[in-house]
């Protein structure tokens, strides 16, 4: 066997062993990821932002390390006022709102099924006893359970400030973090695809630019609908004068995170609540409310924010949330459809590329991203003539 054959397999041996021991300690040290996961978060939402602000430096040209760094200094100042505004603004409401909601929320269950039940006279007459007690022990089931989550996920927010020491400094550690990823990630790429062979390196360089873009158009687009989402559940609710009007605007935004189901989740809270302690013609409003502001978002703002980042129809999208959640529950929820547009984009390139030999046009539609043009400034600039396992 020639020895520049043996060296390529030894080469890709250690590689791919490489890979997967990194994968196996960060599997293994998964719990305490929390924060470098939410500090990949706001990498890939805030890049282009970065990049864009950069760009418009008069010295970028002769000193572009500085430009990148007074960029994300700019950008992490701009969004560290942000929070701190909103924090000073609605941070106690928040906080108490949902303390009062996480204790209350076992009544307002059971407040609310007698306000339906008893206010239902087909109920009352045509289904037998026995079904009624059965759904009645369901209710209360359901009230205590989502008592104790609640007062849970409160519990585990307010921990936050009293966290080990450990946590603690991996929250401070991941904004410097942060800066670095943000600013050597060009470099950290092509470390990245030094590690592959020559032959297929463009094509590693295609399909990680792919997964940055569709991830991070993805992400941007659910954080924005969600923001809007949260914004506008708070001012309809107080309009309304719903009580708990900012807890509920905050799981409704939470909520939204999850694509198709979570509107329809988010908005349950607020229903409960108004059934429980505004009894009549308000719930009616307040769901027509709600059901508008969706339909308005879903046809204003999806397709200008999310675009093409995703291209997969909802069922497909509720089969894969269902699934995922079942595996990776919250975070599966979370991140099923970047996921799978990703490996979809990934089979089809590798698919097309293995079977003519040529790299595919872009504008055949094979890579699917939030805009062509984005996209294109993103792609490699060598094209791979053949692609050679």
């Amino acid at each position: 066997m020639p020895v520049s054959l043996v060296r390529k397999r030894v080469r890709l041996v250690m590689v791919a062993g490489a890979l997967l021991l990194a994968f196996y300690l960060l599997y293994t040290a998964r719990g305490a990821l929390a924060p470098f996961f939410l500090g990949s978060v706001f990498v890939l939402v805030f890049a282009p932002v970065v990049d864009a602000i950069a760009a418009e430096m008069p010295f970028r040209e002769r000193h572009p390390g500085l430009a990148l760094s007074l960029s994300i200094a700019l950008v992490y100042l701009i969004f560290s006022g942000l929070i701190l505004l909103a924090v000073l603004a609605w941070g106690s409401a928040i906080l108490r709102e949902g303390k009062d909601l996480a204790n209350g929320l076992p009544s307002l269950v059971e407040r609310a099924r007698r306000e339906v039940q008893d206010n239902n006279g087909w109920y009352q007459q045509n289904v037998p006893p026995e079904i009624r007690s059965q759904v009645d022990q369901n209710w209360q089931l359901a009230a205590v359970k989502l008592g104790e989550y609640a007062q849970t996920v409160v519990s585990r927010t307010i921990g936050l400030a009293t966290d080990s020491v450990a946590m603690l400094v991996s929250y401070i550690v991941v904004p410097f973090w942060v800066f670095f990823v943000l600013k050597d990630r060009q470099r950290g790429m092509r470390s990245l695809v030094a590690l592959f062979p020559p032959a297929i390196q463009p094509d590693v360089e295609h399909l990680v630019s792919n997964a940055r873009v569709v991830f991070g158009s993805y992400l941007r687009a659910q954080l924005l609908l969600s923001t809007a989402t949260g914004i506008i559940t708070v001012i309809g609710l107080q309009w309304f004068g719903i009580r708990f009007a900012f807890a509920l605007g905050l799981i409704a935004a939470v909520a939204n995170l999850i694509p198709v189901l979570g509107p329809m989740i988010g908005g349950i809270p607020a229903l409960i609540v108004v059934t429980a302690t505004r009894p009549g013609w308000d719930i009616l409003w307040v769901f027509l409310f709600l059901f508008v502001s969706q339909e308005l978002k879903d046809f204003i703002l999806v397709p200008r924010i999310q675009g093409r980042a995703v291209r997969l129809h909802p069922a497909i999208i509720l089969v894969l949330i269902v699934v995922a959640g079942r595996f990776a529950g919250f975070w599966g929820l979370l991140l099923a459809v970047p996921v799978s547009a990703v490996l979809r984009d990934s089979f089809v390139y590798i698919h097309r590329r293995l079977l003519q030999g040529d790299a595919p046009d872009d504008s055949s539609g094979i890579i699917v991203t939030a805009s062509e043009a984005d996209f294109e400034e993103e792609l490699p600039r060598r094209r791979p003539r053949s692609l050679r396992l």
